[in-house]
């Protein structure tokens, strides 16, 4: 029976070292997926590509190919349509799965059949390698719900059941950036059953340019998504308001943006 697919896009900037490292996460699980679905969002190079062929048997890859870049809402759900499986994991390029991540993930869904997305704690890893804190989330529904507005799921990290996501239509596809974000709030409203396993299964690429990728606009979108979300959830005005903070902290230096990011780590609901 085919059990799981890995969902992945990629585009021509990523890291070809970070690439290779991911998959061979991927190729050293305890269960290996019954199928890579990657999205090729736009032409790639040549070294990304030869990569995809060096692991394509050992891991199944099927491509998906866009002939231009349209965004990773666009490419995630063109990959959602050409997935197989009854559960679907997401994966992020520049991420490393834990050995145990799928056999871990495949145990608790299947054991616990009412949860529809099933993410985890990750372990945070630098641009040269060197291991960080663990980053915790909310695990049970309940507290998950309650902290909607600070993004209680890290995207790369989720399972989750590929029929009930295209029962209320996948990724938005207009959306290049926070369309996790977004598509949390969505679940939510459509009753979901979400949940964390607080062990970490994955080694998150986070370093000190990661802020960088977080232009400006940016990070209004994701404090307008999270203000509308948060109210429509009936979460009150004060956590609505918290979403603005991300945005705020964008006017500061990218080294003090990270500075900050730490010091707010501290008081932030998802590591409670």
């Amino acid at each position: 029976m085919r059990r799981l697919s890995v969902l992945m896009s990629i585009y021509k900037n990523e890291t070809p070292t970070f690439f290779e490292l991911c998959l061979d996460s991927l190729a050293k699980q305890f269960t290996l997926a019954d199928e890579l679905v990657l999205v090729e969002d736009g032409p790639i190079t040549t070294e990304l590509s030869s990569l995809i062929e060096k692991y394509r048997d050992k891991l199944n890859i099927v491509s998906v190919r866009i002939p231009s870049n349209k965004g990773l809402g666009f490419a995630l759900n063109e990959g959602l349509k050409h997935c197989k499986c009854h559960f679907v994991a997401r994966m992020d390029t520049d991420d490393i799965a834990y050995p145990e991540r799928f056999s871990e993930q495949l145990q608790f869904m299947e054991k616990y059949t009412e949860i529809d997305i099933c993410g985890s704690f990750c372990t945070e890893v630098d641009d040269i390698g060197t291991k960080g804190n663990v980053r915790k989330v909310p695990v049970t529904h309940d507290s998950i719900v309650n902290n909607l507005w600070a993004n209680p799921f890290i995207h790369p990290s989720v399972m989750f059941k590929r029929e009930k996501m295209l029962t209320i239509g996948g990724y938005d596809s207009s959306l290049s950036r926070r369309q996790d974000y977004e598509l949390w709030f969505r679940c939510a409203y459509n009753g979901f059953k979400l949940a964390n396993i607080p062990n970490p299964l994955l080694y998150y690429r986070f370093g000190e340019f990661t802020h960088q990728k977080q232009s400006r606009s940016v990070c209004l979108l994701q404090a307008k998504i999270g203000y509308m979300g948060t109210r429509k959830a009936g979460l009150g005005v004060i956590k609505a308001l918290f979403c603005y903070i991300p945005y705020i902290r964008s006017f500061l230096p990218k080294r003090l943006q990270h500075v900050l990011y730490k010091l707010l780590k501290n008081v932030d609901p998802r590591n409670a």
